[in-house]
């Protein structure tokens, strides 16, 4: 079996913690009140602001231009490929609106602790470690399972009334995306994971970004309750 094949096995249980997590699973079955949404997306918004980062640092690290290629143009995408009205951080902003939080609000956000933890982490890791490290951090361990993530999401916030589909189109754009960056990304990680050292970087980047992941859900499962 191909060793990307394989890791995906190995990252499953991890994965299904993120895709079965008790905070997901309350926005799948639309049980958060408009307070609790908006809690949500106020963390959600900092997670979703620092992926531009991310991508940019990895490229800045990134050897060669043909492995470079594919997270540029992803990068491209994010900003809307140009055009700031289709800039995903506009749309999430128009989503965040539908909910009640202005430009101002989300700029005024305090992360959990938590939320700080998983991003301030994954951007040291895409600044800091090998590129193929940062790699596997934003393949397989996030790209490879956004679209299930996403389409859960979707299916909770389509329930609430007061939401649009024009409002949902930041989550339903990255379901239509992710997949091809993921294809595209395996196609550039493939060619790095001929020896046994640079198989566990990719390894060690997956496993760590899920990590952070769950512990990004975990902190809103924690504090969610207290809202009020």
């Amino acid at each position: 079996m191909e060793f990307l094949q394989k890791l995906q096995g190995e990252l499953r249980a991890g994965i299904n913690e993120i895709l079965e997590h008790p905070f997901l699973k309350r926005i799948k079955n639309a049980e958060l009140s408009k307070k609790q949404l908006r809690f949500f997306v106020e963390q959600y918004h900092i997670y979703n602001s620092y992926f531009p980062r991310l991508l940019a640092a990895l490229a800045a690290n990134i050897t060669d231009d043909q492995t470079r290629i594919p997270i540029i143009e992803n990068l491209w995408e994010e900003h809307g490929s140009g055009v700031l009205k289709h800039s995903h951080r506009v749309l999430f902003e128009r989503f965040a609106k539908a909910v009640g939080l202005e430009k101002e609000d989300l700029d005024q956000v305090e992360p959990l602790s938590t939320t700080s933890i998983c991003c301030e982490h994954l951007l040291e890791t895409c600044m800091q470690d090998d590129f193929i490290t940062s790699l596997g951090a934003l393949g397989p361990g996030t790209e490879y399972f956004t679209n299930d993530e996403y389409q859960l999401i979707v299916d909770g916030l389509s329930k609430y009334d007061f939401l649009s589909k024009e409002d949902l189109e930041f989550w339903v754009v990255h379901i239509s995306l992710d997949e091809d960056h993921y294809e595209d990304m395996l196609e550039v990680i493939r060619p790095w994971c001929t020896t046994a050292e640079n198989r566990h970087k990719v390894k060690v980047g997956a496993k760590k970004a899920i990590d952070l992941e769950i512990l990004f859900w975990d902190g809103l499962e924690d504090a969610v309750d207290q809202i009020k």
